[in-house]
């Protein structure tokens, strides 16, 4: 039997199937039946997928007592520790980490772990620096498992690239890394001293690491060209890919028409997605309900928000739901949404991005209504592919949806030119091969 490739995953939040970076891993290495793999990752949440069974956990609320009182932070996570959580979970009392403690204590620990203001976020920096995470135990884990290669996802986060530089020096292995956010350039705004505090201290934490990494890739070619010449090395594009069916298939319009957003309203997204709701409840004002918007989301928002996008007649917010249910709502829907905000701030922080949502937007065998401003790679990859009906102004979302409403052939057009696009850029077995040929290439 040919040996296993065994691939040591450093990813910063542990893989769940049922969140977005966890569907990342499952669609890249779902169809990969020749590795064996183990985890260490940083956070107090538990794992939840059919492929891995080793982990080690440095939860982030031992991190906070290790700095506090110098107590062992990290363990290994057995299957039991999993089972124990997930019982605990659906008997009302949390999932968090093992020993999870229902109080204050574990409610303190969760909202530091949540929390986004920038000074906070340098104070866990400054935790994280000084505090002892080199422990026997994850350096037993490691050798023990003996990795051949190491998948370590590039996050602008100093106790990510350092653990990915102490496994390197540990182990010798060759690191694979994949960036699917702009955790490097300036080209940003924010009013707040202490976001460009973080962002420099990130940026020098990056420049020690790039050398760490021996193939790096990206989610956008736009960020795979501005990023070479600070990495020094070639950069590949690396993006979700589809299962993508041999032949296309038609399907009718419902009455109504049915919009679809899933994913997170957070980044001021919400936004784009009231003005949609809006422009429905015009439609929708003088007569029989024309088309609906539901949402699948587990953001929460502002009562005023939240009401806007959840009215009970042309918008719905029906939360969070798991991937296999969702799966056969986007199959049961018309027009899948992909969407950004217009503010300055957002606009800038997601340019390089290529969302994974697109991904999913393509997989549903919708039409695509993609909305963002027009410097967004996502964006300006499905205008090149006229692979989705474009709005790059928020003056402009009234009219798109109009458009979309009144000539529900558009949509049929709109869900074969996404099928096309897919087709010709984003089979599974293709982004699958070319991971697992550099798995192979980088095995020792």
């Amino acid at each position: 039997m040919e040996k296993k490739i065994k691939v040591l995953l450093l990813v910063a939040e542990p893989w769940r199937s049922d969140d977005s970076g966890g569907n990342t891993l499952d669609n890249f290495l779902g169809g990969m039946e020749n590795i064996e793999l183990a985890h260490v990752f940083c956070s107090d949440s538990m794992p939840d997928n059919n492929m891995c069974t080793r982990y080690f956990q440095i939860p982030q609320s031992a991190v906070i007592r290790n700095f506090l009182t110098r107590r062992k932070v990290g363990h290994v996570l057995t299957m039991d520790d999993i089972s124990r959580a997930k019982r605990n979970m659906s008997d009302g009392n949390g999932g968090g980490a093992v020993n999870n403690k229902t109080g204050l204590k574990a409610k303190l620990f969760r909202w530091i772990k949540n929390i986004r203001p920038e000074v906070l976020i340098t104070a866990r920096m400054f935790i994280w620096r000084y505090c002892n995470w080199k422990t026997p135990e994850l350096r037993q884990f490691i050798l023990d498992f003996d990795p051949d290669v190491v998948y370590a996802p590039c996050y602008g986060f100093p106790q990510h690239l350092a653990l990915a530089r102490y496994v390197k020096e540990l182990t010798g292995c060759k690191i694979i890394t994949w960036s699917a956010d702009d955790c490097y350039s300036l080209r940003h705004f924010n009013l707040d001293p202490f976001f460009w505090v973080n962002r420099f201290w990130n940026r020098r934490c990056l420049r020690k690491t790039y050398p760490y990494y021996d193939e790096f890739y990206s989610i956008s070619e736009e960020e795979a060209v501005e990023l070479e010449p600070v990495v020094g090395k070639k950069i590949g594009v690396l993006r979700k890919g589809v299962d993508v069916p041999e032949t296309f298939v038609p399907r009718e319009v419902h009455k109504p028409i049915r919009f679809i957003y899933a994913g997170g309203l957070y980044l001021n997204r919400h936004k784009s997605l009231i003005a949609i709701a809006d422009a429905l409840r015009k439609l929708n004002a003088d007569g029989p309900v024309r088309a609906e918007l539901h949402i699948y989301t587990g953001s929460q928002l502002k009562d005023k928000d939240a009401k806007s996008l959840n009215d009970g007649t042309s918008v719905f917010n029906h939360g969070l739901i798991r991937p296999e249910e969702l799966s056969k709502i986007y199959r049961e829907s018309d027009v899948a949404i992909h969407c950004e905000s217009f503010d300055l701030k957002y606009r800038l922080m997601t340019r390089l991005s290529f969302s994974t949502k697109i991904i999913d937007c393509f997989q549903s065998g919708c039409a695509i209504l993609a909305i963002a401003w027009e410097e967004h790679t996502g964006m300006k990859c499905l205008k090149r592919e006229d692979a989705a009906i474009c709005v790059t102004s928020v003056k402009d979302i009234e009219a798109a949806v109009t458009r979309i409403v009144e000539n529900p052939e558009l949509i049929k057009e709109y869900a074969m030119k996404a099928y096309e696009c897919e087709k010709r850029n984003h089979r599974i077995e293709d982004v699958q091969k070319k991971l697992y040929d550099a798995f192979v290439r980088c095995s020792k």
